[in-house]
C-alpha cells in the first residue's frame, strides 16, 4: 500500500495566486500535515494540504513526493524548491528525534530525496513563527479576551509570548528588533509550578509525592495534566459511582481528558476539574506575562485551550485569575496586555512557511 492510499488531499484555495510558494509541514503524533503555501503581499494562503496518519507512515520522502505530484497534476505552477517542516521533538543539525513516533526526520537526507531544500524546526518554534502571520482582528483566526474592566488592549510593536497546552506544555516568545519579529525557543513549560489556593496546593503536593520531585507546570497544566488532575481527584476525594465515571476510569489515560471535557457540561465534579485547570493555566499565563511583558500580545495555542474556550470565557474566569496580583504595580501592567487564543489550526503550517522565507536555516 502506498502513501497515496492513506493520503487525504484537501484543496483549500485551488485558484490562489502567489508571489512565492513553499512546502510546509507539521508532524504530530497523530497526523502528518503537508501543504503548499502561497505567499503574496505578506499574506499566507494554504493552496493544498495533504494529511497522512503519522503512525502508518515511516518517513516523509514518499508523502512529500506524492503531494508535489498530485498538486502539479492540477496546476503546473505548483512547484517549489524549498520547504520547512516543524516536528514535535528536539532538533539538532537539521534532524529531529520525534517524541511520539518511531521514525525520525533527517532534513539533509530528505532534501536530496525530494530535490527540495528542506529545513527542520521544533513544532513550538513553528507556532512562534506563525504568530506574525495572524490577523488579530480576524475572529476566524484569533479570539481576543476582554479584561475584567471590559477593555481589549491593542497590540504594540513589542514582545509577543505564546504558551501552548497540548499533550505537553510549550512556551516561546518573539522579540521586536525595530523591523521584524524574531522567534525564540524556550523550555518555559518546565518552570516550577506555583500553587495559589488550597486545591492547587493539594494537586501539587500529590504530584510531588508521586514523582519524588517538585513538579513543573507541564505536569499539571496540559492534556497530561488533566489526566493527572483526574487521578488526584479520584485518589484524594473520590468520584461519583456512575457509568460515565466508570467509562473514564476504564479508558486509556490519553482519552480521559476528552471524556472529562465532554462530561463537564453536565457533571459538577468534571466541571470542577476543568475550572481548576483554567485557573492554573491563567496563573501560569500571568507568570509568563510578568516575566516577558508581552505588550505585543500573549497568545494561547494548543488543542486543549481551543477545546476549553467555553470554560475560559465563562464568568470571565481565565482573565480574573490572569489579572490576580498582590503587587499594586504589577496588576495595572497585566491589564494592559493583549491576550488572545489562536483558533486557526493551520498556525503551524503558516509558521513553517514563514520560517522558510525568513531564514535560510531557522535558529533552533
Amino acid at each position: 500500500m502506498s502513501c497515496k492510499d492513506k493520503m487525504k488531499l484537501k484543496w483549500l484555495n485551488k485558484n490562489a495566486t502567489f508571489d512565492q510558494l513553499v512546502l510546509a509541514g507539521d508532524i504530530g503524533g497523530t497526523n502528518t500535515n503537508l501543504a503548499l503555501v502561497g505567499v503574496k503581499n505578506g499574506k499566507f494562503t494554504i493552496v493544498v494540504e495533504a494529511v497522512f496518519p503519522s503512525q502508518e507512515i515511516a518517513c516523509l520522502g514518499q508523502p512529500i513526493k506524492e503531494l508535489l505530484s498530485a498538486a502539479k497534476n492540477e496546476r503546473a505552477d505548483l512547484a517549489t524548491s524549498r520547504g520547512c517542516i516543524c516536528a514535535a521533538g528536539p532538533v539538532a543539525q537539521n534532524c529531529c528525534k520525534l517524541t511520539n513516533l518511531n521514525w525520525d526526520i533527517d532534513g539533509n537526507a530528505l532534501s536530496k530525496e525530494v530535490s527540495t531544500d528542506i529545513h527542520i524546526i521544533n513544532d513550538f518554534l513553528g507556532i512562534s513563527y506563525g504568530i506574525p502571520t495572524l490577523d488579530v482582528n480576524n475572529p476566524d483566526q484569533v479570539f481576543a479576551f476582554k479584561h475584567t474592566n471590559g477593555s481589549v488592549p491593542a497590540p504594540q510593536k513589542a514582545t509577543k509570548a505564546v504558551i501552548g497546552p497540548g499533550t505537553g506544555l510549550g512556551a516561546g516568545f518573539l522579540t521586536w528588533n525595530g523591523t521584524d519579529y524574531i522567534p525564540n525557543s524556550s523550555e518555559g513549560g518546565h518552570l516550577t509550578f506555583a500553587p495559589f489556593d488550597e486545591e492547587s496546593q493539594s494537586f501539587r503536593d500529590y504530584m510531588k509525592k508521586r514523582l519524588g520531585e517538585v513538579p513543573d507546570v507541564e505536569v499539571l497544566v496540559s492534556g497530561t495534566g488533566i489526566q493527572n488532575l483526574y487521578e488526584w481527584r479520584r485518589d484524594t476525594k473520590g468520584l461519583p459511582n456512575s457509568g460515565a465515571w466508570a467509562e473514564i476510569e476504564s479508558a486509556k489515560p490519553t482519552d480521559r481528558p476528552r471524556l472529562i471535557s465532554k462530561l463537564a457540561d453536565s457533571d459538577p465534579d468534571a466541571a470542577s476539574m476543568i475550572i481548576l485547570f483554567v485557573k492554573m493555566l491563567a496563573r501560569y499565563a500571568s507568570d509568563i506575562s510578568t516575566l516577558l511583558l508581552p505588550f505585543g500580545g500573549l497568545y494561547l495555542a494548543g488543542g486543549v485551550a481551543q477545546k476549553e474556550l467555553k470554560w475560559l470565557v465563562e464568568d470571565n474566569l481565565f482573565m480574573k485569575y490572569y489579572e490576580m496580583a498582590y503587587n499594586r504595580n504589577i496588576k495595572p501592567l497585566l491589564a494592559q496586555m493583549p491576550v488572545y487564543l489562536i483558533k486557526d489550526y493551520s498556525i503551524s503550517l503558516y509558521g513553517a512557511a514563514n520560517a522558510c522565507l525568513l531564514a535560510t536555516s531557522p535558529a533552533e
